[in-house]
């Protein structure tokens, strides 16, 4: 189920509903059982992750909002972020769904595993909000200026 809203919110409020869900004791009263609540808070994750997607892809183009996909938008994703943090949301989001999936014969994942996930999720989340940063060129020798890095807006002012 993909993410409705996007946003820092609606991040940080399934981050605060995976915590809700982790910090529930084994003596807690309710339905959902230990293994449930950490399931449920592997959920909350995805959906916490697609949502970051979401807005860092919003941010960026307006034509990428109507994918319905998340592969395609981990995809797009490589191009708008910088490669480490898409590869990294590809990888966690693969586990998260997978975390996801009940299966009669595998073994679900441990609260270990979600609180990790978590502290991903939250990382990853905060790095896709961030304003991306202008990529840095070096200096062509021979400008008789001294090797410097620069932006790409610097290299178009110089006529580069």
């Amino acid at each position: 189920m993909p993410a409705t809203r996007t946003g820092v919110d609606t991040v940080t409020a399934l981050l605060v509903t995976a915590d809700d869900l982790l910090t529930e004791g084994p003596d807690a009263e309710g339905p959902l059982t230990p293994a449930g609540r950490d399931r449920g808070a592997a959920y909350a994750l995805r959906i916490a992750l697609e949502a970051a997607v979401d807005a860092a892809l919003a941010t960026e183009e307006a034509g990428l909002g109507e994918l319905r996909s998340m592969r395609a938008k981990l995809l797009c994703l490589h191009h708008y972020a910088s490669p480490a943090p898409a590869r990294r949301a590809h990888a966690l989001w693969n586990r998260l769904s997978a975390a996801c999936k009940y299966h009669h014969d595998e073994l679900g994942p441990t609260r270990a595993q979600v609180c990790a996930w978590r502290s991903a999720v939250e990382k990853l989340a905060t790095e896709l909000a961030a304003p991306p940063t202008p990529p840095r060129f070096p200096r062509q020798a021979g400008t008789g200026r001294p090797p410097a890095e620069v932006t790409a807006a610097e290299d178009c002012r110089d006529g580069l």
